[in-house]
């Protein structure tokens, strides 16, 4: 079976798509610009490149042609148009009094499919927007309603640990982060202390979750009652990282020792306050 190189590209769009494309028999290397057939012709960066077969190859969008001098311009062009776009098309949601936030908006290389993306807090109605921008650009207009989290990938941002969001840098499709994830991390904060700049819960929270209900498990519950040396008290408070658990003793004390340590008391022995 014949082969082809098969390139990783990553698309210069709004979300910097990263994907395969076949690129038949125009060489590539790694750095370069190419143009990429992906929902309209594209700009891309060639990431890298792999051998595949021409069953596989087939499957895939394809490599135009590698980027020209003249591809360059155009997509700088393009971008200082749809900054515009931005401008122009907030003047006209605010005219017709939408509850539209706008975010983005950006064109193809061969400028035939603008897209707009915006933010709201409910469905809206925008046909008569978008007769008017079709009217006003002459062509094909998407206007895409997107969600908080999809705002922060896409204009980026610098989070607590003031560092660029993840979602921004690498996380190619950010997921929700359910409350319960804090709640098994025992994070009784106040919620500003665990929202990103997107006003969600941080995607942070997921990347030791595993960790932590593992550790924790492996410890006394929240409310159960101990014992240690001659103290006895009920558990508030677990610390994975010096393995130890809080107890609030009957005499009113806190204490911290190591969890290993403790001994869960049963039923009959435990002293009622």
């Amino acid at each position: 079976m014949a082969e082809e190189a098969v390139v990783l590209v990553r698309v210069q769009n709004l979300e910097e798509d990263s994907g395969y494309f076949r690129a038949g028999a125009i060489s590539l290397e790694p750095g370069q610009r190419c143009v990429v057939e992906h929902g309209g012709l594209r700009l891309g960066v060639v990431m890298g490149i792999l051998e595949t077969g021409e069953a596989i190859s087939e499957q895939l969008e394809r490599v135009i042609r590698k980027a020209m001098p003249v591809d360059l311009d155009v997509f700088a062009r393009n971008l200082a148009d749809a900054d515009e776009v931005l401008s122009a098309t907030r003047e006209a949601v605010s005219r017709n009094g939408l509850p539209m936030h706008l975010v983005a908006a950006e064109y193809t290389l061969d400028r035939s499919y603008l897209r707009i993306c915006f933010t709201a807090p409910h469905r809206v109605d925008f046909r008569g927007l978008l007769r008017e921008l079709a009217a006003r650009y002459g062509v094909r207009i998407e206007l895409r309603q997107m969600g908080a989290r999809d705002e922060a990938r896409l204009k980026g941002g610098v989070g607590r640990c003031g560092r660029v969001v993840c979602c921004h840098s690498f996380l190619g499709e950010p997921k929700p982060v359910p409350m319960e994830l804090a709640y098994d991390q025992e994070l009784f904060v106040s919620p500003e202390r665990i929202t990103g700049i997107c006003g969600r819960l941080m995607c942070c929270l997921a990347y030791e979750h595993e960790a932590y209900k593992r550790e924790i498990g492996r410890m006394p519950k929240l409310g159960m009652w101990v014992a240690v040396g001659e103290k006895r008290g009920k558990v508030i408070a677990h610390s994975i990282f010096r393995e130890s658990v809080t107890i609030l003793t009957d005499e009113q004390e806190r204490i911290e020792v190591n969890a290993a340590s403790v001994e869960v008391l049963p039923a009959a022995k435990r002293v009622k306050r």
